[in-house]
């Protein structure tokens, strides 16, 4: 009987430390990032802001991956609770529609991720007309998995949860949540013609936390249309992005 315990206790470290997690550790992410080595310098040009632009002539396709602080100090009117108040008024929380705005669970010390958003910039100097559908652009990862950019209709039933009411003041942080998405995602109807320039976000689902590199494609860009309007010639664009994922009790500082 000695014995077998003797053993159990000598095995049991073994088991805890070869389990693959460490108490007291989480993941974390670092921000989405350009996968340098991976772009085609021909082809793509990265800038300081870390987005990725795809050049053709004078047609210019960029991609900015936003992070939570980004998107709440472009949408500040609706990130932040009002101060002054003891308990906050349920109709005047945050309606920044792809963050959680100022919130976070009390026992955090940072914003959660609600979306993965990416800000798409099209300038079009080259071509009559050309056209994307911001809804048939995916996010693709090694290991297979895909992340579908959400439409408009998804998120409003997204949002339709949060709903208190259909009607008055209740009704207000949903219909205010849909008209910030109505102005600021990309259009999904709207060709840009030449001299024109069109820009919105794109949504997705979080990546999950064992993703470190992705590529986000842009499947079927119209470049050229026939006198009936239909599409001639057509591109298919990848963008390489990547971000450390690790394991922490704390998420280490980011650099300047």
């Amino acid at each position: 009987m000695r014995i077998w315990i003797y053993g159990l206790l000598c095995v049991a470290p073994l088991l805890v430390s070869g389990c693959g997690h460490k108490l007291g550790y989480r993941h974390f992410a670092g921000p989405i990032l350009p996968a340098a080595d991976r772009v085609d310098a021909e082809q793509y040009v990265v800038h300081d802001d870390h987005s990725i632009d795809f050049v053709k002539g004078r047609l210019e396709v960029s991609l900015l991956p936003m992070t939570v602080e980004m998107l709440n100090r472009q949408l500040a009117g609706h990130s932040s609770r009002p101060e002054g108040f003891h308990e906050a008024n349920p109709y005047t929380t945050p309606t920044n529609p792809f963050t959680y705005g100022d919130w976070k669970p009390g026992w955090e010390e940072e914003q959660p991720t609600r979306f993965t958003v990416f800000l798409l910039k099209v300038k079009n100097y080259a071509y009559p007309k050309v056209w994307l559908d911001p809804y048939s652009i995916e996010i693709t990862v090694p290991n297979g998995r895909r992340y579908q950019a959400f439409t408009r209709l998804a998120l409003d039933e997204y949002f339709s949860t949060y709903a208190l009411g259909y009607a008055g003041n209740t009704f207000l942080p949903f219909r205010e949540r849909r008209d910030v998405l109505l102005r600021t995602m990309y259009p999904e109807d709207e060709m840009v013609f030449s001299g024109q320039e069109r820009e919105g976000f794109i949504a997705f689902a979080p990546l999950a936390s064992d993703v470190e590199e992705l590529d986000l494609r842009i499947e079927g860009m119209v470049l050229r249309f026939d006198y009936r309007n239909q599409p001639v010639e057509q591109i298919d664009i990848a963008y390489p992005f990547t971000r450390e994922v690790y394991l922490a009790k704390h998420r280490r500082a980011e650099g300047p």
